[in-house]
């Protein structure tokens, strides 16, 4: 019994060891847990904090970088979109759209919106992964480091990308309703630049190469810059003005351009006359043999033009060097009587451009004076490529020089009194008519004046009645009384609209008298805008009347 007693108490001494041990090492673990728990309550608390110390540093951070990759200030550099890389086509594309993709991109700065604020927004991104890579990298070169400072890290990447980001997306909408009204600025401003010029009917006709444009190419207004632009309407290099590749800003259109700069033809970039490209053109074409008077009708014509639009309140100027000269010499023989010297061969004669400016209006007249050896044959009519896309044409003919109207001048004793046109005059007119019909231009779209020169010599021969200067009809009638019925014919079937004139380029001082060569100048303007009239309707030649006499 006493042993079972004490087996008993030596059970419960051992299950009270066990117990004790137990919950001693409960507690101790429970301590240990506690303390575990507390310690990684505090270094989360301590990880929640750093990241958040390094998520507003890196808002901070990501506040101040766009402006200092601006700047110059990060490793990361915008590419600029310069004026280089537009020509390079690196900014714009390869080539514009229009006449202008023959001369390629102007050397000119691109608007910043979208050009460079694309570039620079990538580069404030690229500057953005470097800081969260080379942070990463930097915290994970020592274990310890990672394990202390990733909250931070995480924070920090974590801040100036929400910052970039953020930016990037107020730059994008900014930026996207910027290039939206841009859009419809140019829109709008380019189609009210070509509405006007429309209505004007304005054009560049150069009267060197010929060509015709309504876009006329500009030299920089920087006389130290040879840079030439040749499109100025509003676009992706500025919309209301342009700023070239020396920094020099230039007005953007071309009614605004011409003010300011120097017009040039964008084909063969020789200088236009001031405010090409602005006004209406007139190209006059005489065609004729040579001999056939038609220099002589067209300065006698142009000194009273001038009296004419002077009298008028308005005025008629030369606009280049050389219009300058043949006004100069075309008074000088008007105002003495002498005969002006025979035009020049050359293959590719220059205009004579001439502004008038007359009740309110504006247009430029270009005399297009080509020698007649021009009109020998088609090949060297050829090379007159005005004349196709002229409205109006003047051929000269010398009635002195017709078959049955020479012998007449002979009789008459009158042979040595005026030089006569040589050479076939129904091929001259043949050189141009059936050139334009070869290449497919249409003749019932344009207006011929039938000019018969050397009236004061016609009347002193006999049997020349019935030929009245004030009647296109009575005129048209003569020539086929005096065996040309058959050129007639073929002018009224090539052209719908023919008018003709009888001339008096030498006695005629008065332009008032019927046959005086400025009654065919107020025909042309008269037929492209009647408000150009010089003359009354009273001394004018009713129009088209030839035809239906």
């Amino acid at each position: 019994m006493p042993q079972l007693i004490a087996i008993l108490v030596l059970l419960a001494l051992g299950l009270l060891a066990v117990t004790i041990v137990i919950y001693v090492v409960g507690f101790l673990l429970w301590l240990l847990l506690a303390l575990v728990v507390r310690i990684f309550a505090w270094v989360l608390v301590i990880w929640l904090g750093s990241s958040l110390l390094g998520l507003v540093g890196g808002v901070l951070r990501g506040v101040v970088l766009p402006p200092f990759v601006l700047a110059g200030r990060e490793e990361e550099e915008p590419r600029i979109a310069s004026p280089e890389a537009v020509v390079a086509g690196e900014v714009l594309g390869k080539a514009p759209r229009g006449q202008a993709r023959h001369s390629g991109w102007d050397h000119a700065w691109p608007v910043y919106i979208p050009y460079q604020s694309k570039r620079d927004a990538n580069a404030v991104l690229a500057a953005a992964r470097r800081i969260g890579f080379d942070a990463f990298l930097s915290a994970f070169d020592r274990w310890f480091i990672a394990v202390l400072f990733l909250p931070v890290i995480t924070g920090y990447t974590l801040g100036v990308w929400v910052s970039v980001l953020c930016w990037y997306l107020i730059m994008q909408v900014l930026g996207g309703t910027v290039h939206l009204f841009q859009k419809l600025g140019v829109l709008v401003y380019r189609w009210s630049g070509q509405v006007a010029q429309k209505r004007r009917k304005a054009e560049l006709h150069c009267v060197k190469c010929y060509r015709v444009t309504p876009m006329p190419s500009y030299r920089c207004a920087n006389p130290h810059c040879s840079t030439i632009h040749h499109d100025v309407r509003p676009g992706p290099l500025g919309v209301t003005r342009r700023r070239c590749g020396c920094g020099t800003r230039i007005p953007v259109t071309v009614s605004k351009a011409a003010r300011h700069l120097t017009a040039l033809c964008p084909f063969c970039l020789e200088n236009a006359p001031d405010g090409s490209g602005t006004r209406r053109v007139l190209a006059v074409p005489v065609i004729g043999a040579v001999g056939a008077g038609k220099t002589q009708f067209l300065a006698t014509g142009v000194v009273e033009l001038g009296s004419r639009v002077e009298s008028l309140s308005g005025s008629l100027a030369p606009i280049s060097t050389g219009a300058e000269g043949f006004v100069r010499t075309a008074a000088n023989a008007v105002s003495t009587g002498r005969r002006v010297a025979k035009t020049a061969w050359d293959d590719r004669p220059e205009g004579v451009p001439l502004l008038l400016s007359l009740r309110g209006r504006e247009v430029e007249v270009h005399l297009m004076d080509a020698a007649g050896e021009n009109f020998v044959s088609w090949e060297r009519s050829q090379s007159l490529s005005y004349i196709d896309t002229a409205d109006t044409l003047l051929f000269v003919l010398d009635p002195l020089a017709l078959p049955a109207v020479r012998e007449r001048l002979r009789l008459a004793d009158e042979g040595d009194s005026v030089p006569l046109a040589q050479g076939d005059q129904e091929d001259a007119y043949a050189s141009v008519a059936d050139r334009l019909r070869a290449a497919g231009v249409r003749l019932d779209g344009k207006r011929l004046a039938v000019v018969l020169t050397k009236l004061d010599v016609l009347r002193r021969l006999p049997d020349t009645g019935g030929l009245d200067p004030e009647d296109s009809g009575s005129v048209r009638e003569w020539l086929r009384a005096n065996g040309v019925q058959g050129f007639v014919r073929r002018i009224d079937q090539d052209f719908r609209m023919v008018d003709y004139f009888a001339v008096d380029s030498l006695g005629a001082q008065d332009g008032a008298d019927p046959s005086h060569p400025v009654r065919v100048f107020d025909w042309a303007l008269r037929s492209t805008d009647p408000r150009l009239a010089v003359l009354s309707p009273r001394e004018s030649v009713p129009a088209a009347e030839g035809k239906g006499a």
